[in-house]
């Protein structure tokens, strides 16, 4: 693992700019979650790494996995780390001894997405068999399995609040989901042209956004689950994934066009970064930086602080 620091000393620190790069993946990054001051970077090589977000230095490596990491949840509450993987498996792990504690099987194709309800001990697993799994983080055991919740795989899952969560993937279809039932409340309106690829929830103002392997992304009403923006071409190329600020006044979008765009809430582009040398696989913001997986093999640290003045 390496940290290449890209501000120059005496430089202007620019918002937007990118500090840091994460490099020593052997293959395409694929998935990032973070807990505590502690990053996790999941890749195509089967493993992943773990990274000091106060100096962005490598500070180790999970091996485990026979397959691609495309997905990780995390609870600080539970010192848990869960991974979700081509090879079928979710793999939690202890973020105490950084070992795994229990290999949750049940899927009968590729994990592609994970997420830990709030406020509750469930982790939420969607995958390639068209599933959403729900598996209990204290006994470590399935507790629900929403067979045939897509038609195809659920590559994202997300919560709204505490009554219901989203899930999207390869059908094109964007669903609500009562996690009291577990039972469809609804499926959203018009469904993407091509596969969602990932979801942004802003709790603070009630909205939403997908995008689209159609290159699009949609801005959607979270109570009346209308959606009342579309951008058709937000990238060159498949829209990817999807992030907010901290504030939520900012939309982070990556692309398979190598770039990260920078959006407002009505999705007037204020700014696009590049600096990938392949397509972006996965964002995530938190603090002042923003982290940019990408087919590259890096994971990009960028400066957003100023995005967030308005």
């Amino acid at each position: 693992g390496s940290v290449e620091a890209l501000a120059l000393p005496g430089s202007r620190d620019d918002a937007g700019a990118c500090v840091h790069v994460l490099a020593g993946h052997a293959g395409p990054v694929l998935s990032l979650c973070t807990v505590g001051d502690v990053l996790f970077t999941g890749s195509q090589d089967c493993s992943i790494m773990i990274w000091d977000l106060n100096n962005f230095q490598y500070i180790g490596t999970l091996p485990g996995h026979s397959g691609i990491v495309k997905c990780m949840a995390a609870t600080l509450s539970r010192k848990l780390l869960c991974s979700g993987s081509q090879d079928k498996t979710i793999r939690v792990w202890s973020l105490e001894t950084f070992s795994t504690t229990k290999t949750l099987l049940g899927h009968t194709s590729e994990v592609d997405s994970l997420m830990i309800l709030e406020g509750s001990s469930l982790l939420l697993s969607g995958g390639e068999d068209r599933s959403i799994r729900v598996w209990d983080l204290g006994q470590l055991t399935l507790t629900a399995n929403l067979e045939q919740a897509h038609l195809s795989g659920v590559f994202v899952l997300k919560q709204v609040d505490n009554g219901a969560f989203l899930s999207a993937g390869r059908d094109r279809t964007i669903k609500v989901w009562n996690p009291s039932t577990w039972l469809s409340r609804r499926t959203l309106t018009p469904p993407h042209f091509d596969c969602v690829s990932d979801l942004a929830v802003a709790k603070k103002s009630g909205v939403f956004f997908s995008a689209s392997r159609d290159r699009s992304i949609r801005k959607w009403d979270a109570w009346s689950c209308e959606s009342g923006l579309q951008l058709r071409d937000a990238h060159g190329d498949w829209a990817t994934s999807l992030a907010l600020s901290p504030s939520e006044a900012t939309l982070f979008s990556g692309g398979r066009d190598n770039v990260v765009k920078v959006w407002d809430q009505n999705l007037g582009c204020k700014d696009v970064l590049s600096g990938h040398r392949g397509g972006i696989s996965s964002l995530l913001a938190i603090g002042g930086h923003l982290f940019s997986a990408s087919h590259d093999r890096t994971v990009r640290v960028w400066r957003i602080d100023q995005f967030e003045q308005t």
